[in-house]
This record gives structure tokens, C-alpha cells and sequence, in this order.
């Protein structure tokens, strides 16, 4: 288990290269992708500064942000504490949600974080046990098919802990590559019906040309689980 948060050390460069207004995450695809969350109870899922939390609250969710960070959750408080919306923000390990009820929420967002998490299948097991039944999933994640995630074609199907080929101060050094199909069979040993996938183009720098660069999914939780 992953207790050690390695976005305290960059919360301040963080914030200040991807959040440095306050404004909320800005992404088209991952709001279609959430629907109308009026009045719903959504937890934010490793929401780290707070970005994806203030996106829910503007659409009118009850949100919960949960973070292993604290020195990133401080950011988000200071955030809330600027503009008040209603949001909790709790430190805890998205592995186990060991802070949450069984079926406790309506829905679970995730914007671009399970790649920095260690082990995919808690953290999945987990949301799924914090859903309600017929609970909705959405996710996103860097998209693990091209650069930089795999370098050589070959590598593709390995699930491994990787070195960032290239420095950022606001990221950590490491992350962790998964081909599709592990996101895919985690989510379906869950309990999860995938309703959508969306990959999303970007002028990749370099020789990559035009790839996906960002992968999103919208699961509902299987009613009978």
C-alpha cells in the first residue's frame, strides 16, 4: 500500500503551473462525460488541488474530494475557503476509502490520476464498494498506448512503474504504465458495465505526430452488485 504522498513535495509547483486562478478544471470531454449530477453525492477521487471537486460543485453535486496529499488538500481548502461551494475534503488513501460507507455515493470522478497510483485493482474494488448500485464511474487517465507512457511498441503490454522521460517540476518523477485491457478487466471484475470510451486527439510534439493523447470511460456500477 502506497502511504507516502509524493505530490506533497510539489503541491506549491503544481498548483501554480496547472491551477494557478482557482477556476476548476476546464475539459469539455470529462464534463459531457459526467452528465446532469444535480443534487447528487459525488466523491472526487485522488482530486488533489481541487480542480475536479470545483467542477462538480459548479454542477450542482454534493462533493467529497479525497487525497493521499495533504499538502495538496491545503491548497484545495484554501480554495474553498476563497469561494465557499460546499466541499469536504478528507486525506485518505484512494486503495481503500477506509472514510466511506458501502454505497455511499452517487457517482465517483477521477481526472487524471490513476496513473500515479500504485495498485489499480483496490483502488477500483474500492470505488465500486462506495457506489450505490446502478452508481455511475468516470475517469480519465493519460492515454497508455503512445508516448510517453511506451516508448517501444513492444512494451506495450507491460504494467510496470515508469521514469517520466520528461522533467516536470509539478509532476513526480515516476508513474505507472497499464495497457487498456488492465483499466478494462479491473473495471469488469468490479461490477462495472462500461457505457463509454472516448479517446481524444492532440498534436503530440516530436516525432509522435497526431496520437491520442488523453483516454476517458463512463461506467455504471452493475445493479445487481
Amino acid at each position: 500500500m502506497e502511504d507516502r504522498a509524493p505530490y506533497d513535495e510539489l503541491a506549491e509547483a503544481y498548483s501554480r503551473t496547472f491551477d494557478p486562478d482557482g477556476t476548476g478544471l476546464r475539459d469539455p470531454v470529462f464534463e459531457r462525460l459526467l452528465g446532469d449530477v444535480t443534487a447528487q453525492r459525488v466523491l472526487a477521487l485522488a482530486c488533489g488541488q481541487g480542480q475536479d471537486a470545483r467542477l462538480l460543485a459548479s454542477l450542482g453535486a454534493q462533493v467529497v474530494g479525497i487525497d493521499l496529499s495533504e499538502r495538496m488538500l491545503a491548497h484545495a481548502r484554501e480554495r474553498e475557503r476563497e469561494v465557499p461551494r460546499g466541499i469536504r475534503y478528507l486525506q485518505g488513501n484512494a486503495e481503500q476509502l477506509s472514510d466511506f460507507a458501502d454505497e455511499s455515493f452517487d457517482g465517483v470522478a477521477c481526472h487524471m490520476a490513476l496513473m500515479d497510483i500504485a495498485r489499480l485493482e483496490p483502488t477500483i474494488v474500492s470505488t465500486a464498494r462506495v457506489l450505490r448500485a446502478g452508481g455511475w464511474f468516470v475517469l480519465s487517465i493519460v492515454h497508455p498506448c503512445y508516448r510517453p507512457h511506451v516508448e517501444i511498441v513492444s512494451d506495450y503490454l507491460s504494467d510496470v512503474r515508469y521514469e517520466r522521460k520528461l522533467p516536470n517540476e509539478a509532476l513526480p518523477a515516476h508513474a505507472y504504465h497499464r495497457p487498456v485491457g488492465a483499466y478494462v478487466n479491473a473495471l469488469v471484475r468490479a461490477g462495472f458495465l462500461i457505457g463509454e470510451l472516448v479517446e481524444v486527439h492532440h498534436v503530440a510534439g516530436g516525432a509522435g505526430g497526431d496520437v491520442p493523447g488523453l483516454l476517458y470511460l463512463r461506467c455504471v456500477k452493475h445493479p445487481a452488485r
